[in-house]
C-alpha cells in the first residue's frame, strides 16, 4: 500500500513517537528553540536599530517604551528560556561530540537539564515582580 510522507510537522511527531526519549525531546525543543529566537530577533532589530536607521532619539524613546510593559516583561521569561535551553543542549551536545563523550551524552543532557531548571527559577524569581510592577 501506498505510505504517504508526512510533512515537516508529520516528520518531528512522528520521530518523536518513534524515539520518545529524552534526546529526541531535547533535538526537537532545540529546533523549537532555534526558530523562536531567529523570529526574535527581527522586532529585535526594529527597537534598537530604530535610532540607526532614522537618527532620531525620540523614535528610539518611542520604541523601548512600547517594549517597557508587562506583557513584555512576561514574555521576556519564555525568550530566556528559549536562549538557555537552545545555549545548554547546544553546549551538551558539542561537549558530547567533541570531547568523544558520547556514551556520557544522557549524563551531560541531564547536567544540562538541571542548569536549566536553575536559570528558569531565578529568571521567574527576578522577572516576576517586573511584570507585576506595572
Amino acid at each position: 500500500m501506498y505510505n504517504k510522507k508526512p510533512g515537516i510537522i508529520g516528520h518531528y511527531f512522528h520521530e518523536i513517537n518513534r524515539n520518545p526519549n529524552t534526546g529526541t525531546w531535547s533535538w526537537f525543543l532545540h529546533r523549537i528553540a532555534g526558530v523562536v529566537l531567529f523570529l526574535y530577533l527581527f522586532p529585535h532589530f526594529l527597537v534598537t536599530g530604530s535610532y540607526f536607521l532614522t537618527g532620531s532619539t525620540e523614535k528610539f524613546d518611542v520604541w523601548t517604551k512600547a517594549v517597557q510593559t508587562s506583557l513584555f516583561h512576561f514574555l521576556e521569561i519564555f525568550l530566556i528560556s528559549a536562549v538557555a535551553f537552545h545555549l545548554l543542549n547546544g553546549l551538551s551536545i558539542t561537549i558530547a561530540d567533541f570531547f568523544l563523550m558520547t556514551r556520557k551524552h544522557k549524563a551531560i543532557q541531564w547536567v544540562s537539564i538541571i542548569i536549566f531548571i536553575a536559570v528558569m527559577v531565578l529568571t521567574v524569581v527576578m522577572f516576576v515582580p517586573r511584570v507585576l510592577a506595572h
